[in-house]
């Protein structure tokens, strides 16, 4: 009865996303709502079965119809607000929804059944390694599409083009994610937004430290030199993305997972056969000292916190997961930052090798928008002022509040910056003994030092940490199979003293 109420409800929803997207998208949760209190309150295994495929039922159908809902609509009907984009959030949803089904019914079968289970094992291991893969080509192609996109911009600005129809005309019989985007800037251009608006409004994708900078850059009439210098920075990620990494960020993830099964299979079907022949053959035989740290350890986290692991297990792929995904993805806002970006903007300026990148990287946007403030004719507190709306950490950012403060207050430039602590190249740049009316042509040169050490301590940092993980993994797995193994060699030792006393 409940399958078939199911089925019903699954075609309503199909309709009704359809026709009222957003009625279904909030009506669903309570729907499962109803379904799954069933199911805990159910008289029989039949009615809890039924329940389940029905709450799979009415959701693949929802989001399923979400999906065409959107589709047929022109991308340019929906609002850029993450609230009103059902075509998104419900491609997403299914993915996750799906994901989750297959791993639940793979965790069944593989409590019931293990020696059916063990391909549901492999699945899991081959989507994370899949997720993986997909989260990096989403950052890469996001970014090559930002890198387009400004250079785009930037070149019909630097051949005085008309920016609305130039970019139009870059567009033509394009249909991609990066002609959209053009189309969507032109579009509030013509309708008199500026251009840091029109980038805001068509183009949110846009990385926030570029967005920034451009709406810093038009405060002073230096759009074309600011296109050029994030230009500049996004070519040199885009070279760095292009190298050949050692190892993958993903491959740890996925040889842990893969080696968290081995040893939960090997040791819910194999070990303890093989403790049970050795204590049939000698009544003071053990494993090897390896064999039984394993043990230990599998029998704390698989039987002895069983339930704490599950918890934090569910808890860390349904929460923890999706939200770092999340926030990788989320645009930045320097005016508001979240809460989220204030805690890791303090983690990172913090933490020792993250520090280093933090504050060359923030040194490096000081020191473009500072340059272009000056050749625009603004004084030194009015270009630290706009330097403050550029996207900083937030520890820094209080540094160059404070360097601003001492300037206002008529201290020494130079003198002001040592004491804020904003960085000895930013002191020595606006130093009236060593570079007296040179400090523009001073700060481009830190600009391009800031942007070479960079990347100099990026391939240090690649080329130190590869082979530090290389190694671990390397003696996590040597010591699973060392472990493993030895435990069987341990019982022939034990055969042949009883055979041949």
């Amino acid at each position: 009865m409940l399958l078939h109420i199911g089925l019903l409800l699954a075609i309503i929803y199909f309709v009704l996303g359809l026709k009222k997207p957003r009625i279904a998208l909030i009506t669903v949760p309570i729907t499962c709502g109803v379904f799954v209190f069933i199911m805990f309150t159910g008289d029989n295994d039949g009615t809890t079965f039924e329940a389940f495929f029905a709450i799979v039922a009415v959701i693949v159908a929802a989001l399923s119809s979400l999906l065409f809902a959107a589709a047929r609509r022109a991308s340019t009907k929906w609002p850029t607000t993450w609230a009103t984009r059902p075509l998104t959030w419900a491609k997403w949803l299914l993915l996750i929804f799906a994901f989750l089904f297959l791993e639940i019914i793979g965790f069944i079968v593989l409590v019931n059944v293990p020696a059916f289970g063990f391909p549901f094992m492999i699945l899991f291991v081959v989507t994370i390694a899949l997720i993986g893969v997909a989260i990096n080509y989403g950052l890469t192609s996001r970014h090559a599409t930002a890198t387009y996109v400004v250079s785009t911009i930037g070149a019909c600005m630097r051949q005085n083009l008309p920016l609305p129809m130039a970019l139009e005309s870059a567009a033509a019989r394009q249909n991609d994610e990066r002609a959209r985007a053009l189309l969507l800037i032109s579009k509030w251009l013509v309708q008199g937004y500026s251009l840091a608006e029109s980038i805001k409004r068509g183009f949110p994708k846009c990385p926030s430290y570029a967005s920034a900078m451009i709406a810093a850059a038009e405060r002073i009439n230096q759009l074309p030199q600011a296109f050029a210098s994030i230009e500049a920075d996004m070519t040199a990620k885009s070279e760095e993305s292009k190298k050949i990494e050692p190892v993958s960020p993903f491959y740890p993830i996925v040889l842990v997972t893969a080696v968290g099964f081995l040893v939960w299979g090997m040791m819910t079907l194999v070990v303890p056969l093989w403790s049970q022949v050795l204590t049939e053959i000698t009544d003071f035989g053990q494993f090897p000292a390896a064999t039984r740290a394993l043990i230990r350890i599998a029998s704390f986290i698989g039987l002895e916190n069983r339930p704490l692991f599950l918890i934090v297990l569910t808890f860390t792929i349904v929460i923890v997961v999706p939200y770092c995904v999340y926030i990788r993805f989320r645009q930045r806002r320097p005016s508001d930052p979240y809460t989220s970006s204030r805690i890791g903007d303090f983690l990172k300026w913090h933490l020792p090798v993250l520090r280093s990148f933090e504050k060359n990287s923030s040194v490096l946007h000081v020191a473009e928008l500072l340059r272009l403030s000056l050749n625009a004719g603004e004084t030194v507190n009015g270009a630290i002022s706009n330097a403050l709306s550029l996207d900083l950490n937030n520890c820094f950012r209080k540094r160059l509040q404070a360097w601003l403060e001492k300037v206002e207050a008529g201290e020494n430039i130079s003198a002001a910056a040592r004491k804020s602590r904003v960085g000895s190249s930013l002191a020595w740049a606006f130093d009236d003994k060593a570079n007296q009316g040179n400090t523009p042509a001073v700060l481009e040169t830190v600009e391009s030092l800031h942007r070479s050490n960079y990347n100099y301590k990026a391939n240090l940092v690649r080329f130190i940490a590869s082979p530090c993980v290389t190694l671990i993994m390397g003696s996590l797995v040597g010591f699973v199979i060392y472990a493993i193994f030895s435990a069987p060699v341990s019982i022939i030792h034990y055969l042949a003293d009883v055979v041949y006393p």
